[in-house]
């Protein structure tokens, strides 16, 4: 490292030639050798504690020295900012490699340590068309616009669309998430950034009918019947019912096993058995005819396994069938209503529908019968008064009065 004077300019240079450091030849833009003596030491320390991001923008004339030294030498967060905004890539092609990342088979989740759905790729990059939406230059921004200032603007336009505070969530974890691989994947320095959630409403509440079922049904093309009735009469989640092979359908036994085999669930109570009621086992035996395969072949092929086709198909036989805000999912609760509706225990209710715990189907209960209730009350009401105990001891002599004839 050395400092020098250039003749015609009078002003002096900071020259380094450092091991695993390109050469750098900066001009202080002082005339003072005092200065430029600052900022040498300036670089030495900029060296020491590996700022070797700084050295390369500076060699790559994207920062100036004397900038650098100022900001080093009165407010080192000012200098990050300043490196954060000449640094920043553009959020357009790298928001594309992040998603295109997602989708990778070799990709592992940190969190589950398995690969990421294909709807979870789709809904961020919902969520990303969003946020190009409010970015002031769209596509264009770049990492360093991502600010606190543009997370409040983002949450105050979802709100006057109407939004729900659910749907503005889902859009900011797209945004964390992406933030986070930047740091984890591409070593790019991001400063913190804290992203409260919303308020969210209580869980939807949209289930079918019996009769809407049946609009649905006729609305619907017969190819693709044979999914969505699987998610109503058994309370399958979508990804659930595009995951299974045809050796998970065992018609014979009336059950479909759904297991993380081939495709990861949601959590470890979801991997259970579920029965198939007759009117379902017509449909899928019909479906299995007209679609033949192997055991180890999806139960729902392309284009039924895509489940950006099933959410069209869906709404487009909703809007023929007169059905208003249902979604796929609802077929879901569609199935956890009528369950509650028929004296279903809610225990029960939880092992069908794979919930982790019982809390999660305790939404249902509303629906449940009242003329179950005096039912029930009664029994109670018979195991406080021994009542129940004497019906069962009189049960007991009956039983063993027989074997005695016997």
């Amino acid at each position: 490292m050395s400092v020098f004077k250039r003749p015609e300019s009078n002003r002096y240079v900071v020259e380094v030639r450092w091991r695993g450091v390109p050469r750098l030849k900066l001009s202080t833009g002082s005339t003072s050798k005092v200065r430029a003596g600052a900022m040498e030491r300036t670089l030495q320390a900029l060296r020491d504690i590996g700022r070797f991001d700084v050295l390369r923008l500076l060699g790559e004339g994207k920062l100036r020295l004397a900038d650098v030294h100022e900001d080093y030498q009165r407010d080192p967060a000012a200098l990050q900012q300043r490196v954060a905004t000449v640094a920043s890539p553009v959020l357009g092609p790298l928001v594309d490699e992040w998603l295109r990342w997602l989708e990778s088979p070799a990709v592992l989740s940190l969190k589950t340590r398995r690969p990421f759905s294909l709807r979870t790729a789709y809904r961020y990059c919902e969520s990303w068309q969003r946020l190009f939406r409010i970015l002031p230059r769209g596509r264009e921004a770049t990492l360093a616009d991502i600010t606190k200032g543009f997370v409040a603007d983002f949450r105050e336009a979802r709100r006057r669309e109407g939004k729900a505070g659910s749907t503005i969530n889902r859009d900011l974890c797209a945004l964390s998430a992406f933030r986070r691989w930047c740091a984890e994947e591409r070593d790019f320095a991001i400063p913190a950034l804290k992203m409260a959630r919303e308020r969210e409403p209580a869980g939807r509440e949209r289930w079918l009918s019996a009769e809407e079922l049946k609009d649905l049904e006729i609305a619907t093309p017969r190819e693709w019947w044979p999914l969505f009735a699987t998610l109503a009469f058994t309370g399958l989640r979508i990804g659930e019912a595009q995951g299974l092979r045809r050796a998970d359908v065992r018609l014979a036994e009336r059950r479909i096993t759904v297991s993380d085999r081939l495709r990861r669930l949601k959590n470890a109570g979801s991997a259970r058995d579920v029965p198939v009621p007759e009117p379902l086992a017509r449909v899928l035996a019909e479906h299995l005819t007209r679609c033949p395969g192997g055991p180890s072949d999806l139960l729902f092929p392309p284009p039924f396994s895509d489940y950006r086709a099933a959410r069209r198909v869906f709404a487009r036989a909703c809007r023929l069938a007169s059905l208003h805000d249902a979604t796929v999912h609802d077929l879901r609760h569609t199935f956890a209503v009528h369950a509650a509706q028929s004296g279903v225990p809610i225990p029960r209710i939880q092992k069908l529908l794979g919930h982790a715990t019982v809390a999660m189907a305790m939404r249902y209960m509303t629906h449940a019968p009242e003329a179950y209730f005096a039912e029930d009350a009664a029994r109670v009401a018979g195991s406080l008064t021994g009542k129940q105990d004497r019906e069962e001891e009189a049960r007991v002599e009956l039983v063993r009065a027989g074997l005695t004839q016997a």
